[in-house]
């Protein structure tokens, strides 16, 4: 990094003969007026904070090494304006987010040290959406205090296609209200069959069973990771869709045969749906 002070002069000028007054000339357009950061200077403070995960204190401690004196105050205040320059890509990227057909979402826990109404120790959450294909992909970050079912509903408005989530209860809402089908995903499903497993505590049984039914989709997604999507659609047609019928069949005998309170139970009622 090189830190720099960039100088604009600005002339004045006045003209005797007309009496106009005097003009100055403009200054170059900023990203945040009266501001002396530059765009330069703004994303490279925010790339440390949220990507490299430098804390401003941090931050400031190092501009100071340079000679720079820049308070933590006036880095957060940058960040907040940045935030709200940013508002209009962020609008863009979520009307190309609820534009495709199928969206991944999941919501994860996040401590905030100091919120209004709230303990130091309680939880907020960060709620994470993917779409699109490789290369034209989106990652939309949302944050909320909640993790009610109001919060999804909102993320989501407008979206019509598949939302693949866990089974978490609070996306529910969210598919009543729009024409939302909801995708189970096979890692939260095998994470089921996987604590029946370590009750059972043996290597054998149905949760094993299906532990390998899965264990034949994984090797097939590894096996075309690097396809066209396309072809990656054709491929599970035809090598994957024979085992999920398969399993569908071993599945409908096997609910009649667990508690479907215990843990394995849990796991087929989850995989059935």
């Amino acid at each position: 990094a090189t830190i720099r002070v960039i100088k604009n002069i600005r002339i004045k000028y006045g003209c005797r003969a007309c009496e106009q007054g005097i003009k100055t000339a403009s200054m170059p357009k900023q990203a945040i007026p009266k501001s002396n950061a530059t765009p330069g200077l703004l994303a490279y403070v925010a790339i440390s904070k949220y990507q490299d995960a430098l804390p401003l204190y941090r931050q400031e401690n190092i501009f100071k090494r340079h000679g720079i004196d820049i308070p933590r105050a006036t880095l957060a205040n940058w960040m907040i304006k940045v935030g709200t320059l940013f508002t209009p890509l962020v609008n863009l990227m979520r009307d190309y987010l609820v534009g495709h057909r199928l969206i991944h979402y999941d919501e994860t826990r996040y401590q905030v040290l100091n919120e209004p109404g709230k303990t130091a120790q309680s939880l907020s959450y960060m709620w994470v959406g993917v779409a699109g294909a490789i290369g034209q992909r989106v990652i939309l970050f949302d944050y909320s205090p909640s993790r009610a079912g109001h919060v999804p509903v909102q993320l989501l408005d407008g979206f019509d296609g598949y939302l693949v989530t866990d089974d978490y209860s609070g996306y529910n809402a969210a598919c009543k209200k729009g024409n939302i089908t909801r995708v189970g995903c096979w890692a939260h499903a095998r994470r089921k069959f996987d604590e029946a497993l370590k009750v059972q505590k043996k290597k054998s049984g149905k949760a094993q069973v299906a532990i390998n039914y899965i264990a034949k989709l994984y090797r097939i997604e590894t096996s075309i990771n690097a396809l066209p999507a396309e072809q990656k659609q054709q491929a599970r047609q035809d090598k994957s869709s024979p085992i999920i019928e398969e399993m569908q069949v071993w599945l409908e005998t096997s609910l009649t045969q667990v508690n479907v309170t215990s843990k394995l139970g849990i796991a087929l009622r989850y995989l059935n749906n």
